[in-house]
């Protein structure tokens, strides 16, 4: 039987993190006034240039915590808010569950480990609770959130769901369809170190730009133990440079996902090409991350 939610949020002392490895008069911990759920709408609109329809709001951060939900922040030694971490718990197949709906760093304290140490938190808080996995998206065509969620966070992907969340104003949602790959992550399970890859020359690419010398492969029925499925390295340069081709590997990473997840592939992990500008998943037959 699961696990009874707390009716309260975390204590501050009993649950706040010290960072010491990042920067050490940053804390992690639960938003409980009514000023800093405030400070995180005014952190949203940042992040994502959301409209006022799109925005959480205060009200709703602040009652979340109470029904075992969770809103927490990143505060700097001014007790500025630097990024939050925003979800929802449920049941999902017979056990507690939650969905973080939300992670936002604030631009100046973005590649400082702050979105790191929020999901530690939210991992830590919610195993305390009872949480047995914790689910979340993320755009495929971001190799920088999939290296983060993947290698670093170590979550396992769920399914691929294309325009989840339909088109919307946010700049940072690129004006293409909103395709999302769902994700999860065991509460108890701790983080690690980067992954690493070295991939053989010659393993089968699944790409729309397919370059000289790589073994491309076509969407079929031949099946290898492991592919690289490739995105752009930077989909925001993409973009603004040539619009249609972002939307050229949208309609591609979607095929080839819906392709691989059917047949039975995992992905392992996130590699990087930084001399030839590329990224890939690394997609194996066997889920051997450990």
């Amino acid at each position: 039987m699961p696990k009874p939610l707390s009716h309260t949020p975390p204590p501050v002392g009993a649950t706040a993190v010290a960072v010491s490895s990042v920067a050490a008069d940053v804390c992690v911990r639960p938003l409980l006034t009514n000023e800093e759920c405030q400070a995180c709408v005014e952190l949203q609109k940042h992040v994502w240039g959301f409209d006022q329809d799109e925005i959480v709001p205060s009200t709703l951060l602040h009652a979340v915590g109470y029904v075992g939900g969770l809103v927490a922040g990143a505060f700097d030694a001014n007790d500025a808010l630097l990024g939050f971490v925003f979800g929802i718990t449920g049941v999902r197949g017979g056990e507690l569950a939650h969905w973080s709906h939300m992670l936002g760093v604030q631009e100046s304290a973005r590649n400082l480990g702050v979105g790191r140490l929020l999901k530690e938190y939210q991992r830590s808080t919610l195993a305390a609770l009872g949480v047995r996995s914790i689910y979340w998206s993320f755009d495929p065509l971001m190799a920088k959130n999939a290296y983060f969620n993947i290698n670093r966070l170590n979550a396992t992907v769920v399914e691929y769901i294309p325009d989840m969340y339909g088109r919307t104003a946010s700049p940072l949602h690129l004006g293409l369809a909103t395709d999302r790959l769902i994700v999860r992550l065991g509460s108890s399970e701790q983080g690690r170190s980067p992954m690493t890859f070295s991939v053989d020359r010659g393993v089968p690419i699944l790409t729309p730009l397919p370059r000289r010398d790589d073994n491309a492969l076509t969407v079929g029925r031949r099946t290898p133990p492991t592919v690289l499925l490739e995105i752009p390295a930077d989909i925001l340069d993409v973009l603004e440079r040539t619009p249609a081709a972002a939307q050229t590997w949208r309609l591609a990473v979607r095929d080839n996902f819906h392709w691989a997840l059917r047949r039975g592939y995992f992905v392992v992990g996130v590699h990087g090409n930084r001399n030839a500008d590329r990224a890939f998943y690394v997609l194996s037959k066997r889920d051997d991350r450990g």
